[in-house]
């Protein structure tokens, strides 16, 4: 049964969206991302037809990734955020479309994440600089993945012209402790985690880091890229 717009544009007024996620009858959830996030899935060059297969999105937000692997016809598409307030909203959206896809409220690295099997494609967008443990959460995004990773790191770009092999600190907004790695230092780690392959789809959103960032010979930069099993 379709669910009117009216109803539709209530349920989300509840909440903040990170994500545009497009729900039907001309309404989608109001995201700050806008129209990057499409752009970004554009970056990605997906198949198509994802029929058959299994997909994990990993710090999933919203679950745009999740759903839209659904909407092409991935046939296990298991979503995971630690957060409830991101479980909330990716219950809501998966009433509206009707989804089957599946939300896992839990740390990466959580001993029952290792019991999931492994997927065809993983997606983990984003989620690197914000971990606690993040070469231990690249060990097992490695162990999940029987195709290839779907990945975005905020990255340090050497303002000079070395590429030094380095995890760069970073003071965020809120005075959190960022972890950035340089690109030379980003393949190493990825091919040590047991990736084979590592292929550069794009970067987006270089910015001039400020002074009171601390972190002085560096500007930073999202680079996306799948990584290879």
């Amino acid at each position: 049964m379709s669910i009117d717009r009216q109803t539709i544009e209530e349920s989300i007024a509840k909440y903040d969206w990170y994500q545009t996620i497009d729900l039907g009858n001309g309404v989608s959830t109001p995201g700050e991302t806008g129209d990057s996030t499409r752009k970004k899935l554009d970056m990605m060059a997906l198949p198509d037809d994802m029929s058959g297969m299994a997909v994990l999105d990993i710090g999933c937000n919203e679950g745009f990734f999740a759903f839209e692997s659904e909407r092409r016809g991935a046939a296990h598409v298991v979503a995971m955020d630690k957060s409830t307030v991101a479980m909330d909203k990716f219950m809501l959206v998966k009433s509206l479309l009707g989804s089957a896809a599946d939300f896992l409220q839990v740390d990466l690295t959580a001993p029952e994440v290792e019991r999931l099997g492994r997927f065809d494609i993983v997606f983990f967008l984003s989620v690197f600089h914000h971990l606690r443990h993040p070469f231990m959460a690249l060990d097992r995004v490695a162990r999940l993945t029987k195709g290839y990773a779907v990945m975005e790191f905020v990255e340090a770009v050497p303002i000079g012209e070395e590429d030094p092999s380095a995890l760069v600190r970073k003071k965020s907004k809120k005075g959190h402790l960022h972890m950035l790695p340089t690109r030379k230092f980003l393949t190493e780690i990825l091919q040590r985690s047991g990736f084979s392959r590592i292929e550069v789809l794009g970067t987006h959103r270089f910015h001039k880091i400020k002074q009171e960032r601390d972190m002085p010979g560096f500007n930073e930069q999202r680079v996306l890229l799948k990584a290879y099993r």
